[in-house]
């Protein structure tokens, strides 16, 4: 991973100063998240080169805890694109193109032909093994047999159910608890009750914290950036369960508590308040403070972050352990997408209503073919209950879809006639 190791090193470290000096927008604010984000490379490195404990390439559907637990380094896959993309659009055109060249399919996701060029290029991590789900999507199930074949690894498969049911939750529960026994497997190292419960209580803290800071997110006029939001998002998937994260939320959310109280917002002047629902623009990191500067506009909620509403686990036994990392992993970013479109438009009406939006933002990736289906459903609701939404395909990290200039334009586009 020689690319990732310098880019730690002169982009995500320097910039995490640069925060902190002020130099950024909403700095101080992300500093501590680019920390984590630094921190668990830093950790990813040392695996690899000295290989004192094994690497755990994860998929979504899945949470860190047990990994942490059995004392397995955790690596979501997904989250890994996003980083190495990051201000460097270039790097995802690179991989792209090196999986297509290979006879990717090109309408795959780009996470899977990103991931699937990065191995090629010997930019993903040296795992010991996989771990993936039957969900979230066509994509994912045939990414990861690719991966299976290119890296000869072990993978371990969990079956994803399709529902959101108390039935379907103790169904995954039961996948995981197997899981443990390949963990132990893989590692040699034998599951803990007690170590898992002491993990689970820190995440609980994390969680309770992020809940916290999304409630306050409700207020108007908004105390924190729609970035900040991201920010907590890439900091958080591979590290609950880690008391540095509860740390830094912990941070955030009193930063919010004195920005509402005084009733102040991330915009000097709020004129709107937009639900972001679906992937954020990689390629253009600016996007959100374009959004607040030109047009007074504030990401309330993205569908990433949305996630993080969970519930705290129940650390009284095994069993209820297991259920509620089902219940999180079901509800992990794109894996909240495997359900059926009313299930789907049940949630996103809660969240438009909850952080009293007055309008959607949907990039539709061109990848994402069950998210099409249901945005034709999605339209209709929006136009019987009277939601504007701006919805728009591009491939939310390969800007040769659509360039920066094209989002922007459309949305300014939007308000200019709808919102107007």
């Amino acid at each position: 991973m020689s690319f990732m190791r310098e880019k730690v090193e002169t982009q995500i470290k320097p910039m995490a100063e640069m925060a902190r000096a002020g130099m950024v927008p909403h700095g101080r604010l992300l500093a501590g998240g680019l920390d984590i984000v630094a921190d668990f490379y830093d950790e990813t490195f040392k695996v690899i080169d000295e290989r004192n404990k094994k690497l755990c390439w994860y998929e979504f559907c899945l949470t860190p805890e047990l990994f942490l637990a059995m004392g397995i380094h955790p690596f979501l896959g997904e989250s890994h694109p996003s980083m190495m993309s990051f201000a460097q659009p270039d790097v995802c055109w690179k991989y792209v193109d090196a999986a297509e060249n290979q006879g990717v399919p090109t309408e795959l996701c780009v996470l899977d032909k990103f991931m699937y060029g990065a191995l090629v290029c010997d930019e993903m991590p040296a795992a010991d093994f996989i771990v993936t789900a039957s969900a979230p999507c066509d994509s994912s199930r045939i990414g990861y047999q690719m991966y299976e074949q290119l890296t000869g690894l072990p993978v371990y498969r969990l079956d994803a159910p399709a529902e959101d049911t108390p039935e379907a939750h103790k169904y995954y529960a039961g996948e995981i608890h197997k899981l443990i026994g390949f963990l132990e497997e893989q590692s040699g190292t034998r599951f803990d009750i007690d170590r898992l419960r002491e993990v689970c209580e820190e995440s609980n803290r994390a969680t309770e914290t992020l809940g916290e800071i999304l409630e306050l997110r409700r207020a108007r006029p908004c105390p924190q950036a729609g970035v900040v939001s991201f920010g907590c998002y890439m900091a958080a998937t591979n590290s609950f369960g880690i008391p540095e994260l509860t740390s830094y939320l912990e941070f955030l959310r009193d930063d919010a508590i004195a920005m509402v109280k005084q009733g102040k917002g991330a915009l000097s002047e709020e004129k709107h308040r937009v639900l972001w629902y679906y992937t954020p623009v990689v390629y253009d990191f600016e996007l959100q403070e374009w959004l607040g500067n030109t047009l007074g506009a504030i990401s309330v909620l993205d569908v990433l972050s949305g996630y993080l509403r969970q519930e705290p686990i129940d650390t009284k036994d095994l069993d209820t352990m297991l259920l509620a990392l089902a219940q999180r992993g079901l509800e992990s970013t794109m894996s909240r997408i495997r359900v059926r479109s009313t299930t789907l438009t049940e949630r996103f009406l809660r969240d438009y209503a909850d952080f009293t939006a007055d309008c959607v933002i949907f990039p539709g990736p061109v990848g994402c073919k069950h998210v099409w289906g249901w945005l034709s459903l999605l339209r209709e609701v929006c136009k019987q209950k009277g939601i504007p939404i701006c919805a728009f395909d591009l491939d939310w990290m390969d800007s040769r879809v659509r360039s920066s200039d094209s989002v922007r334009s459309q949305i300014e586009e939007f308000f200019a006639t709808v919102m107007n």
